[in-house]
């Protein structure tokens, strides 16, 4: 793949994508318009959902739309600071109040505004500054932190969100995403109490049927022709099928739809291919890569890889009970066992393994638990279901009608998974790995070459983090080294560090 066909590929967070280019890439549904309405209102949000689920475009939508309002003045801010993530307490703050304020600016720029913004080092100066700045601008400020969590690296979070209750006002909402299991609200942040939290999921196509076939027009107009697929498919169950497949990530929604873009015709024995080879050199790689940034819970990858492969048996079991039945690709989970491996399940909903259906349904053998959908590309791959796909199954799967398998209190399905004793937060280990890690691979797919590994160590950068602290002049003194080559070693490190 050249440099220059890579932009609609690396185009897989919405914070990564052009603003020219961000209208005719998203689309939303009616729910999300009620989430970017509630972004845009009074009062502290709080997003949450998995990676690649829609968070950043959701804020980044709702910055968009309040522009257009005459009261309101939003600001969008990426903590995608590799300095918030090596830093805590004041040290913490201080950088978090620079990067707002450099931030703030920035609209105050773009949006030609006869207004004045100094850099804030500190929370009592922000504080003041924001207030002033309402009362120039006369107008509400919204302020839309995005990538607010990072799932390794939790310690400062207790900081983060004593800032974001601090700032928030009748002058100032505050807003952030954040992704399933954050515990670290710190002592003085009441969750619900402080905020208003909204789950996203996508994962059931019947609610919305509408919204992956309007995202593959969008994204793949070529791909949403009907000309191009076999008599038994159209495109809108096509682009549902694949929403289903991935649990409604859009990010694994993306990536499987680049597999089709080139294909003459689509039929089901393609979609059966492509959702087969997701398992191999996707879901399974992803595991991997995200290894090396789960921080203090990088001794977790291997029990959750486990963890899944026992659901998969479990699903694989009744299937073979039932014989010819319609095919299991959800499971009901006894709460208790749940808690018992709260952070396993919380790694693999944050990686789109598996999507929370329904928070708690009543058990057939008593008790209740939480409603899991797991993605059909591993369910195939692990043979819980068959691994001919058919028109029945492909309808059934839409429908969204099938009961889930249940596991119980008493069950054995995760009895035999060890947790490791988990150490102190040290940091992500991705920090320190060599740069040879993000060479082209199944984990990163749009990896760096040989030859940009062998100038970068020439260059004397020899670790991940000294290429994330490397600014653009740095890289573009590397001979052979353009704009092309920066922003696909940007979109890399991007995939590396952060979630």
């Amino acid at each position: 793949m050249s440099d220059d066909d890579l932009d609609s590929s690396l185009i897989l967070a919405a914070e990564e994508c052009q603003p020219d280019k961000f209208e005719a890439l998203h689309r939303f549904t009616s729910h999300d318009d009620l989430i970017i309405r509630k972004l845009s209102a009074h009062g502290p949000v709080l997003i949450r959902g998995g990676r690649g689920s829609g968070k950043s475009a959701l804020m980044i939508e709702a910055q968009r739309r309040m522009q257009a309002a005459s009261d309101i003045f939003p600001v969008y801010v990426s903590l995608r600071y590799l300095p918030l993530l090596q830093s805590d307490g004041d040290e913490y703050i201080g950088h978090f109040c620079i990067l707002l304020s450099v931030a703030i600016q920035k609209e105050i720029t773009a949006r030609n505004f006869n207004a004045e913004f100094g850099s804030s080092a500190d929370q009592l100066s922000i504080q003041l500054s924001l207030t002033r700045l309402s009362q120039v601008l006369n107008r509400r400020i919204v302020l839309l932190f995005d990538d607010a969590a990072h799932i390794g690296r939790e310690k400062p979070l207790e900081v983060f969100f004593d800032l974001f209750r601090t700032l928030s006002s009748n002058l100032t909402s505050c807003k952030a995403s954040i992704y399933p299991g954050v515990t670290k609200f710190g002592v003085r942040f009441d969750v619900f109490n402080d905020s208003t939290v909204i789950d996203i999921s996508r994962s059931d196509v019947s609610n919305d049927a509408s919204f992956f076939p309007d995202v593959l027009r969008a994204r793949y107009p070529r791909l949403a022709d009907k000309e191009r697929f076999s008599d038994r498919l159209s495109p809108e169950q096509f682009a549902n099928l694949l929403g289903r497949a991935v649990v409604g990530n859009l990010r694994g929604f993306i990536l499987a739809c680049n597999r089709f873009d080139d294909a003459n015709k689509v039929g089901i024995p393609e979609i059966n291919k492509c959702l087969l080879n997701m398992a191999t050199d996707y879901y399974w790689p992803l595991m991997d890569e995200v290894a090396p940034k789960l921080g203090v819970y990088e001794p977790l990858i291997e029990p959750a890889r486990e963890a899944f492969e026992a659901l998969i048996a479990v699903l694989k079991e009744r299937q073979q009970q039932q014989h010819r039945g319609a095919p299991l690709d959800k499971v009901l989970v006894h709460r208790q066992i749940v808690s018992n491996y709260a952070k396993l399940f919380e790694i693999l909903e944050y990686l789109g393994f598996m999507a929370r259906r329904e928070a708690s349904r009543a058990m057939k053998s008593g008790g209740r638990g939480p409603v899991y959908a797991l993605n059909l590309c591993n369910l195939i791959d692990g043979g819980a279901v068959p691994s001919r796909l058919t028109s029945e199954m492909i309808n059934v799967w839409l429908e969204g009608s099938t009961d889930p398998a249940e596991i119980h209190i008493s069950g054995s399905a995760l009895q035999n998974i060890r947790l490791p004793a988990l150490t102190a937060e040290k940091g992500l280990t991705i920090i320190d790995r060599p740069v040879s890690d993000l060479a082209k691979s199944p984990a990163y797919p749009y990896g760096l070459t040989a030859d940009m590994i062998t100038r970068l160590r020439e260059a004397k950068i020899e670790t991940v983090g000294q290429l994330a602290a490397a600014d653009d002049a740095t890289l573009d003194a590397i001979e052979y080294f353009g704009a092309a080559k920066i922003k696909r070693i940007r979109a890399v490190v991007q995939q590396a560090i952060w979630m």
